[in-house]
């Protein structure tokens, strides 16, 4: 089954907020989380179905799975990963539990089951070893202890950096230090009898490491997983990916196949897109890989970046677990004919688990050392009726890349004779073991087909052939800095290699990596994730989540019914200091008594020989709807800023446009702000501030601003009553250059990090609202990075003046107009049409309102902002004028 859509670079046009990189189900559900929370997300694959190693593939009639072979706890409706399953496929992915013995460890003397159930499980292993009553309790204990210290153990590591080490420590001391002890380690302690040891660690292949060189807790995780059995999805893995994609498409995203990302592009040290193998460059505002760290660090970053970032070194300093061969059987019969049971075979040479491996590996000729084979035919219940009369196994077994190394430079499907001979005597190794565990399937092969290492870095893009990532040694869980957050702005992980190995691993390193965006947003759409059957802490968690108070309307902006320009008469002028005012206006616009606080209008007026646009924002609150405020502070040159504060008079009236913008807290604010601006940044945080107030909203509001001195201090004395007006809102203000003996009784200097403590202690808890001069927003951002706050938790507005779009240059053909204009790129589409003599119909002059938009009939164009086009305007080449910038040969129907 293929799930996705082909890429095409029109379906890449469209604005997106999220680009993930890699489909595995990391990356699908960190596509999800972020979906549900009103992200547009963009989801490229490489190769040609989603779902990474939860894909599935057919050949001649078979289907199977290629790296789901049995999943724990989802047939618990309230297991954290049920949870997860249902936000994100919408309660659409159906479960099959499998039988009661999930698990048979085959050694040469004996076999022992794994039965569900913690006693079924114990009884099970009493049976062959009736004196280790104690030992098996001692061990089903610590695998529960060493389960319960992961969130200790990946939870320290989302802390500032500071912080980390002592908090290691603390959960090292409460939950005690699992995972830096090797598996032989604990269970020697378990047990004396080498036999229970070695049947207890059975399951290594599912990390890929033997007990002395594997974690313990990644060992604990494993068996803590499986304890209540196995489950596997209702018509084959390929069913995860095919129910999360709707979810991302139906909230505006997009998960593209056959879309190789070459680079992940970066400006000013921040990610800000990806470059395609064929050329597109697609941007957003944030990029996630799922592709390993590996493979981030060493291919999908420039060198020189990712070499100063520290984090190549580190990366290489990591080994990459097993490589395996993988061997598909399609077999003529039912299940019920092959007499084919639902229970997963290990198989061993000896009990001895590292010593077989060191042989193998020093006489690649000798047996396997282990052997996985599983009948997902026979556990999925809808097989019968979409295969009938057919059945399939998998066989899985370890092997070096340095087996196959020798091809890794030629494609797939023409690496020779050499190999093809090399994989066919390793494929009748296999089905050899077939016939020996199963003896009824002998002559019932209809089809085998073998992976190797070099599949895996084919499909997986895995250079290394490795199954599971990282090796889960104890050395790679001491590496603090595997987390989703990277030292590069805008650039995080997800996937196995964050947290370990496995499909449930695979889908909590989504939710990890969406809560580093999302913060405490994320309960917004997994609110019962950690409430279990408690409907106590449900509720205690669901008070916690950002609610919409039930008295605050809904502002919304008003659909464009009216006319793009109004005009709207001056009715008050206040003057707030010596360099600026507040003007009051009225009119009888619909749309200027439901906008939203935080929004601009554009004004449009004659001065000298020109007329001006000018974006300024709302500094009033739509909860006083009879008339609007903008308040201008003068700019040093500034034509219109200066014209308005020294011309405006009361009954004056002005044209404009709006209102526009998305920066505000309105509808829906969360429980928790901090409004933090400077200069006339101020403004927008007003607007919200006197917005809150008004509704009386139970919402926690810091208000932090930053001036030079009292004198340029605009709206002093509101801020003081807005204290009084709202018991919830906290006003700090500081200032950088006031005079030391004025009586100043507040904070001095300029924003910085002790500020921020003194002000906001609960900082991370917090939306943030920036607004400000971009020195200062740059100095903001960097602190509240600094401290930790998570990026999606960001939203920012900058009031400097644009120094225009940024094109390469070239010829414009204005079809309709038969005009040609030559620019050096420097200027807008719309400003270079205005300099034709060409009018253009144009309103906000920022990419929001989409007044401006015309058709380019063909040549490259790009845009910095696509706000003010629908979907279907992208793909059908309209483009908006005020912000396109030419790069070559265009044509224009205007």
């Amino acid at each position: 089954m293929i799930n996705g859509t082909r890429y095409q670079s029109t379906l890449a046009a469209r604005p997106f907020d999220v680009i993930v990189i890699g489909s595995g189900l990391g990356g699908l559900t960190s596509a999800a989380l972020l979906a549900k929370a009103g992200k547009r997300v963009l989801v490229l694959e490489r190769h040609y179905t989603a779902g990474g190693f939860t894909h599935a593939f057919r050949r001649r009639g078979y289907e199977w799975d290629v790296g789901v072979h049995y999943i724990g706890d989802v047939h618990k409706p309230h297991s954290p990963m049920r949870r997860v399953f249902d936000t994100i496929t919408d309660g659409k992915l159906r479960w099959a539990k499998m039988d009661e013995v999930y698990d048979r460890m085959v050694f040469p003397d004996a076999s022992y089951d794994y039965r569900a159930g913690v006693s079924n499980f114990r009884e099970g292993l009493l049976a062959h070893f009736p004196n280790a009553v104690g030992d098996i309790d001692h061990y089903l204990q610590l695998i529960r202890a060493a389960s319960r210290s992961v969130a200790g153990h990946f939870g320290q590591r989302l802390l500032p950096g500071f912080l980390q080490a002592s908090a290691a420590a603390a959960v090292r001391r409460i939950g005690g230090d699992y995972f830096a002890r090797s598996t032989f380690e604990v269970l020697s302690e378990c047990t004396s009898d080498p036999k229970l040891a070695a049947v207890l660690a059975g399951q290594w292949g599912d990390y890929g490491l033997p007990p002395k060189q594997s974690s313990f807790a990644m060992h604990a995780l494993v068996a803590q997983h499986y304890l209540d059995g196995g489950n596997f999805p209702v018509g084959g893995a390929s069913q995860i990916a095919a129910n999360i994609i709707p979810l991302i498409e139906a909230h505006g995203g997009a998960v593209l196949v056959d879309a190789e990302v070459e680079q992940i592009l970066l400006r000013r040290g921040r990610a800000c897109g990806v470059r395609m193998c064929n050329g597109d460059e697609i941007e957003a505002a944030q990029v996630i890989s799922a592709a390993g760290v590996h493979t981030t660090f060493s291919q999908l970053l420039p060198p020189a970046v990712a070499s100063e970032s520290g984090m190549l070194e580190k990366v290489r300093s990591l080994p990459r677990s097993v490589g395996h061969l993988g061997l598909y059987v399609g077999l003529h019969g039912s299940r019920e004919d092959l007499q084919l049971a639902q229970t997963n075979l290990w198989v061993y040479r000896d009990y001895d688990h590292d010593a077989s491996i060191g042989r193998f590996l020093a006489q690649p000729s000798s047996d396997f050392p282990l052997l996985y084979l599983s009948f997902p035919s026979a556990k999925d219940p809808a097989w019968p009726q979409n295969y009938p009369g057919k059945s399939t196994i998998d066989v899985i077994a370890p092997a070096p890349w340095s087996w196959f190394s020798q091809w890794q430079h030629q494609p797939w499907q023409q690496r020779g004779a050499a190999y093809e001979d090399f994989k066919a005597q390793l494929t009748e190794r296999l089905l050899a073991e077939i016939y020996q565990r199963a003896p009824q399937t002998r002559g019932k092969v209809d089809h085998a087909e073998l992976s190797t290492p070099l599949s895996t870095a084919t499909f997986a893009n895995y250079a290394g052939g490795e199954l599971y990532g990282l090796e889960h040694s104890p050395y790679r869980f001491a590496q603090r800095w595997l987390t989703p957050k990277t030292p590069i702005k805008g650039l995080h992980l997800t996937g196995q290699d964050i947290l370990f190995c496995g499909v449930g691993s695979a889908l909590m390193s989504g939710v990890l990596t969406a809560s580093t965006l999302l913060g405490p947003r994320l309960l917004r759409v997994l609110p019962d994730l950690f409430a279990g059957r408690s409907s106590k802490l449900a509720g205690i968690l669901k008070q916690w989540v950002p609610k919409t108070p039930d008295n605050l309307p809904q502002p919304v902006a008003a659909a464009q019914l009216e006319p793009l320009w109004f005009e709207a008469e001056c009715v008050a002028v206040e003057r707030l200091t010596a360099d600026s005012a507040a003007f009051r206006f009225r009119c009888n616009r619909a749309a200027m008594r439901h906008y939203r606080p935080g929004q601009f209008v554009t004004i449009k007026a004659a001065i000298g020989q020109q007329t001006l646009n000018r974006s300024y924002t709302l500094s009033s609150s739509p909860t006083r709807p009879d008339d609007f405020e903008i308040s201008v502070k003068r700019v040093d040159g500034g034509p219109f800023s200066n014209w308005i504060c020294d011309q405006l008079q009361v009954g004056d009236r002005l044209s404009m446009s709006g209102p526009f913008g998305h920066f505000s807290c309105a509808p829906r604010p969360a429980p928790r702000l901090l409004l933090l601006s400077a200069g006339s940044g101020i403004t927008p945080m007003l607007s919200m501030a006197r917005w809150l107030a008004d509704q009386q909203a139970e919402v926690n509001v810091v208000f932090a601003h930053a001036a030079r001195n009292q004198s340029e201090l605009m709206f002093a004395d509101e801020m003081a009553e807005l204290t009084q007006a709202n018991p919830n809102m906290r006003v700090r203000i500081t200032l950088s250059q006031e005079p030391e003996k004025s009586g100043w009784r507040g904070s001095r200097g300029r924003l910085n990090r002790a500020f921020l403590r003194r002000a906001v202690p609960d900082l991370c808890e917090r939306e943030v609202y920036l607004c400000g001069p971009e020195g200062f927003m740059a100095t903001a951002e960097a602190l509240l990075e600094r401290a930790g706050l998570p990026p999606g938790q960001l939203h920012r507005e900058s009031f400097e003046i644009c120094s225009g779009v940024a094109g390469s240059g070239g010829t414009v053909h204005f079809s309709k107009s038969a005009k040609r204009v030559q620019t050096d790129g420097s200027q807008s589409l719309l400003e270079l049409a205005e300099s034709a003599g060409i009018m253009l119909p144009s309103a906000c002059r920022t990419g929001h309102c989409g007044e401006c938009k015309v058709r380019c009939s063909s040549g490259p164009l790009s845009m910095s902002l696509t706000d003010g086009l629908s979907s279907e305007e992208l793909a059908n080449g309209m483009v908006l004028s005020c912000v396109a910038a030419i790069n070559g040969e265009i044509e224009i129907a205007a």
